[in-house]
């Protein structure tokens, strides 16, 4: 008699991605991350990462876009300097997009908070608290486990071999973690 090994969707996902990086040696993209579904004002919103093998800008962020906007970002799409969290202490966009108020700012210094108090304080709280217990293991808090996502999407074997990529990339472009986040890259 046949035994049979059911596997999830996104572990066969793994280990498919796993075999090609080995047959490949690159890294590819697995897909976008999405590790956050809140309310903030009359809205859903998902929070999600994707790694630096995209097309996407390759400057580390999180994007915060409609939970229906299907497909994603054509609506509302917020995007979050990882940069800026752990090297200045602050929650800055990076890109802005909100179709329904008629903004587009894709230069990072156009964009603004203003009128999105809502999101901010929101998306502020929903970083720094604990995340919903995940396969992938137990996280400090919700910043934690999108670092983890990142480093993921960008390169999954050097990842759970426990390499860091995002330290890496911040290390190449000479950018300083304060001390208050080290934990994150450890």
């Amino acid at each position: 008699m046949k035994k049979t090994i059911k596997l999830s969707e996104r572990k066969l996902k793994e280990i498919i991605q796993e075999s090609i990086d080995r047959v490949l040696n690159k890294n590819l993209m697995l897909e976008m991350a999405t590790f956050g579904t809140e309310r903030w004002g009359n809205d859903t919103y998902k929070i999600a990462v994707h790694g630096a093998s995209t097309n996407d800008r390759p400057t580390p962020h999180i994007h915060i876009y409609l939970n229906n906007d299907v497909p994603p970002f054509k609506l509302f799409n917020f995007e979050i300097s990882f940069e800026d969290i752990v090297s200045k202490d602050e929650i800055n966009l990076i890109y802005q997009l909100d179709r329904h108020k008629h903004v587009k700012n894709t230069n990072r210094t156009e964009c603004s908070w203003t009128g999105y108090a809502d999101i901010y304080e929101g998306f502020k709280n929903f970083l720094f608290s604990a995340p919903t217990k995940t396969k992938f293991g137990t996280f400090k808090d919700n910043l934690e486990r999108a670092i983890y996502e990142w480093n993921r999407e960008t390169d999954f074997v050097k990842t759970e071999q426990g390499g860091n990529p995002m330290k890496e990339y911040f290390d190449e472009k000479g950018v300083v973690v304060l001390p208050k986040y080290l934990g994150y890259f450890g």
